[in-house]
């Protein structure tokens, strides 16, 4: 799993990743990573490093003057034998996706169809090795999770004022309440920050996002659920100050990061990262369904629970999810009819076995 740093690769690739980074203008068409996202950068940078770590191990490393020239069908194809070994099916062509990213950045000259050929049957024989079906929860009952939470926390603070478990649990609470119901994306939903992303609206307030701050790069805005506006106010005038004067229970050795407007904090009164949300997420929801429930698993969750209880506008799940077209969204349409199917299935079997005891018991007095 050691993966090579970018000063440690070949000089002909780190030219040619140069080149690819190089930002366009009116003379010079922009590099084919140009406009990558930080997340996919590091993504596809860590996979590529992966990738000439494993050719130094078999020892058929070599810095040759053209940039990716060591990607070949027989050097995947052994690739790919050793992640058989190291990684799940999904995960394995996600390695692959990222290293034919990188040959294309590196060499758009060259013709890469042969690779994005093994990615898609790669792609297209990976079955998850948890499967989302056996763990998706109704919308409904995870707003209702919320709820709960919130309720016990104002019922602590009403015995013990001040107490940090109950700022904890009461913005525990209106996360998994406010995601049952916007299920936003993770980096979005972490990065509210007042003022910016949550703005005052009439009564309320409205999450608005801009372009450049989405995956899909469109603007996005959603209301808050009239139905938690209180608890909204309740966090933003009595928990979060409170959350924020805690900075001082903070781990010295962790660097101290300004809490500025962001709205979720964490109890060291910083704002809150994507392990805490995960930490947070599994306190509450392992206890109450039995298995964790991540912050994009609510996302499957809703857009299931669309499906199922409102399937003649479930194309307006693509809007709520913030995906570009329905096609994306279609795949939880699809999870939905199975669990219709099963629940129908089930149904009959029921109708029958309760049909045959029906007529036994016939008998069974016909017979006396």
């Amino acid at each position: 799993r050691v993966a090579w740093p970018v000063a440690q690769w070949p000089a002909a690739d780190r030219e040619a990743w140069a080149r690819a980074q190089r930002p366009g203008d009116f003379l010079e068409e922009a590099g084919a990573a140009a406009t990558w996202r930080p997340a996919t950068l590091r993504a596809v940078v860590g996979a590529y490093g992966r990738w000439l770590a494993f050719l130094d191990t078999e020892g058929t490393f070599d810095a040759a003057p053209a940039a990716a020239s060591h990607i070949t069908p027989d050097t995947v194809r052994r690739y790919v034998a050793v992640l058989r070994a190291q990684c799940a099916p999904v995960t394995r062509a996600g390695y692959i996706a990222w290293l034919c990213m990188m040959a294309q950045a590196l060499a758009p000259e060259r013709d890469w169809r042969w690779l994005n050929a093994v990615q898609a049957r790669l792609q297209r024989q990976a079955e998850p090795v948890r499967q989302k079906r056996t763990r998706v929860v109704p919308a409904g009952e995870l707003r209702q999770l919320g709820l709960d939470v919130m309720a016990r926390a104002e019922a602590l603070e009403a015995v013990r004022p001040n107490q940090p478990l109950a700022a904890r649990d009461f913005r525990d609470g209106l996360m998994i309440a406010l995601l049952a119901m916007r299920p936003l994306r993770q980096r979005n939903f972490l990065g509210i920050e007042i003022g910016r992303h949550l703005q005052p609206l009439g009564d309320g307030y409205v999450l608005v996002f801009a372009g450049s701050e989405t995956k899909n790069h469109r603007p996005l805005e959603a209301s808050v659920p009239a139905s938690l506006v209180p608890a909204l106010r309740r966090y933003l005038d009595h928990y979060r100050p409170r959350l924020l004067r805690l900075r001082g229970g903070r781990d010295p050795a962790q660097p101290l990061r300004p809490a500025g407007q962001h709205l979720w904090l964490s109890q060291c009164g910083m704002p809150f990262s994507m392990s805490a949300q995960w930490k947070a997420l599994i306190r509450h929801t392992q206890p109450r369904f039995g298995h964790r429930v991540n912050a994009h698993l609510f996302r499957d969750c809703v857009a299931t629970t669309m499906a199922l209880e409102d399937p003649d506008h479930v194309r307006a799940t693509a809007q709520l999810l913030g995906h570009a077209g329905f096609e994306t969204t279609e795949r939880y349409y699809i999870v939905a009819q199975a669990h219709q199917a099963q629940r129908q299935h089930h149904d009959v079997i029921a109708a029958r076995r309760k049909a045959l005891r029906r007529q036994e018991r016939k008998l069974r007095v016909g017979s006396t």
